[in-house]
């Protein structure tokens, strides 16, 4: 009997050491984890963050009923942010520190690195995505499926076309639209938007409720090329915006908002949305000019995609769930991209030790409770190829380098703001996504005034003159380093370096150390052998599962295959030439 009482007590210790031990022993059960991933949204592109050009309500009404994240941090384009937010890592830790990953060429992901969809299906998650992928496909273990995911539905590379799911690089184009492993041939002539957004209504839908559903929405929105809905209200809608181009991408921003407001509504009508965590962030800043320009608006932030400027890195990013403590507010802690693979980890009950030695850490505290301090630090990059680099110390930022002889530094997407908005916050509430959390959460819930208090401290002012300054007038951290006091100077005007030398110093050390375990961009060029025309004009893996053409150490490899392929090459002139 007493052998049994104490195997009792034993079992009954094991058991709450793992229940505690097992996550953050708040909740019984793991919420909906549903992330909506923009592709080069502008911090200018919102409506909370004092724009009235292009109303985004159901965005706004996330972030008005949750936590506005007024210093969220990414990386300066879409495969190095994206790496980043799968792994919990600096990027400059497994060489994806660079460029994204362009069509046809042979690298991705490292496939030794376990990401954020693998560690929630080890919770007993039901893990999709939908969109954009861009973590490398060039062979079939480097896909979606084989990464974490139960299904998949979208497409391989930075971007495609919205109507025939069309990407070219080089002298190669094609198809690259998939469900799954496979090619989706039978998918053409859809929005790309709505097409992603009814593949998520149709997981809601089917989802069984009482199992945990990660759903990741990485929309192709807003990113180039400019091609508008087919919609005649929405047409009209901006009028108002005089840039025809500007006007395009508004309408691109407006079908963005009216997915996330589908989505939260379906989520609603399937009793999910009082278990859920909804998360909306963008990839990194608009490109506002150059390579891919997409007319979008980072003002008054200074810089675009590509740059470590408040403009290409500061994104917009809002966080709501119903188990957040405190809410409707705006949150001013730093927040950095590799902090969302511990955060979401440690809120669907998982141990933080099971990650390992990572670089994010977990906010979920912090941003719940609105107290206290997660970090107070962080690296944006370093690109060793480029030479830019960039950290944050507090208020303090120091970069170093240029893109393109300093092209996109400068301000940029300011295209005239639209009158205030007399029905702005009727707007916001007559949102699907206020309205849905009014009739299945029972409200109520946050009212005008208090939306335009937080407008206001989401809001970021600047000199009222701003817009006459040329890109050249301030220092482009190309001939000298630059330190800026982003919290009072948030538009990145005056270089302090001198006046905080120290700080500068400090920031210099930090830099310094990750630069001595930074692991050099694997830089391969792209593969003929991928060209879509040799697999029914179709972008897919072309390299069999066996050969990794990519690794961490791949000089060596990389080496061989160029031999190979010059063998090649001299064999067939050799050939040639003979005949």
């Amino acid at each position: 009997m007493r052998w049994f009482f104490t195997a009792s007590i034993n079992t009954f210790l094991l058991l709450l050491f793992l229940f505690v031990d097992r996550g953050i022993g708040l909740y019984e059960k793991a919420p909906h984890i549903i992330v909506f991933m923009a592709d080069d949204l502008g911090w200018n592109d919102v409506g909370f963050h004092g724009s009235n050009q292009i109303p985004t309500p159901n965005i706004d009404a996330l972030g008005y009923n949750g936590i506005i994240l007024n210093r969220h941090y990414v990386l300066p384009s879409s495969t190095p942010s994206r790496a980043a937010f799968f792994t919990g890592l600096y990027p400059i830790r497994i060489g994806m520190q660079g460029d994204g990953i362009r069509g046809g060429e042979p690298r991705g992901l490292p496939l030794d690195i376990k990401i954020l969809p693998e560690y929630l299906r080890g919770l007993g998650y039901t893990t999709k995505l939908i969109g954009k992928w861009h973590m490398g496909y060039h062979t079939p273990q480097y896909t979606p499926l084989h990464r974490g995911f139960d299904s998949f539905l979208g497409f391989f590379n930075s971007h495609i076309s919205y109507y025939d799911y069309r990407y070219s690089n080089q002298n190669m184009s094609g198809y690259d639209m998939h469900r799954g492993d496979d090619p989706a041939h039978g998918i053409n002539r859809e929005y790309a938007t709505d097409l992603f957004t009814e593949e998520a209504l149709r997981i809601i839908e089917n989802h069984e409720p009482m199992r945990p559903l990660y759903l990741q929405i990485s929309h192709l929105a807003v990113h180039a090329p400019l091609e508008q809905p087919n919609d005649e209200y929405n047409n009209r809608k901006f009028m108002h915006i005089l840039e025809p181009n500007r006007r395009k991408y508004a309408r691109m921003v407006s079908r963005l908002d009216e997915s996330v407001g589908h989505i939260v509504h379906a989520l609603g009508e399937r009793g999910m949305l009082k278990e859920s965590l909804i998360l909306f962030i963008t990839d990194n800043g608009a490109a506002s000019i150059g390579r891919y320009r997409n007319w979008g608006s980072n003002f008054p932030l200074r810089g675009t995609k590509y740059t470590l400027y408040e403009g290409g890195v500061r994104g917009v990013a809002v966080l709501w769930s119903p188990r957040l403590q405190k809410v409707a507010r705006v949150s001013n802690q730093l927040v950095h991209m590799t902090d969302w693979l511990p955060t979401l980890y440690a809120v669907a009950g998982g141990n933080l030790r099971d990650l390992g030695e990572i670089d994010g850490v977990d906010q979920w505290r912090v941003l719940s409770e609105g107290r206290g301090s997660a970090r107070d630090k962080l690296l944006l990059n370093i690109n060793e190829v480029l030479k830019t680099e960039g950290a944050i110390y507090s208020r303090f930022k120091l970069v170093r380098g240029s893109v393109d002889n300093g092209y996109y530094d400068g301000y940029y997407g300011n295209y005239g703001q639209r009158p205030e908005s007399l029905t702005y916050t009727d707007d916001v509430l007559k949102s699907v996504v206020s309205q849905s959390i009014t009739y299945h959460l029972g409200g109520p819930v946050t009212q005008p005034s208090t939306m335009i208090q937080l407008r206001g401290e989401a809001t970021i002012q600047c000199y009222v003159n701003i817009t006459h300054y040329h890109r050249y007038v301030f220092t482009t951290c190309n001939v000298t380093e630059c330190l800026f006091d982003v919290v009072n100077d948030p538009c990145e005007t005056k270089n302090v370096a001198e006046t905080y030398s120290r700080i500068a110093r400090d920031l210099d050390l930090y830099l310094e150390q990750y630069g001595r375990i930074l692991k050099k961009q694997i830089r391969v060029p792209v593969d003929w052998l991928a060209d879509p025309r040799r697999r029914n004009n179709t972008w897919e893996p072309w390299i069999s599962s066996g050969a990794d053409v990519y690794s961490s150490n791949s000089a060596a490899i990389f080496q061989k295959f160029f031999c190979f392929y010059i063998s090649i090459i001299f064999v067939s002139v050799s050939r040639n030439a003979f005949i």
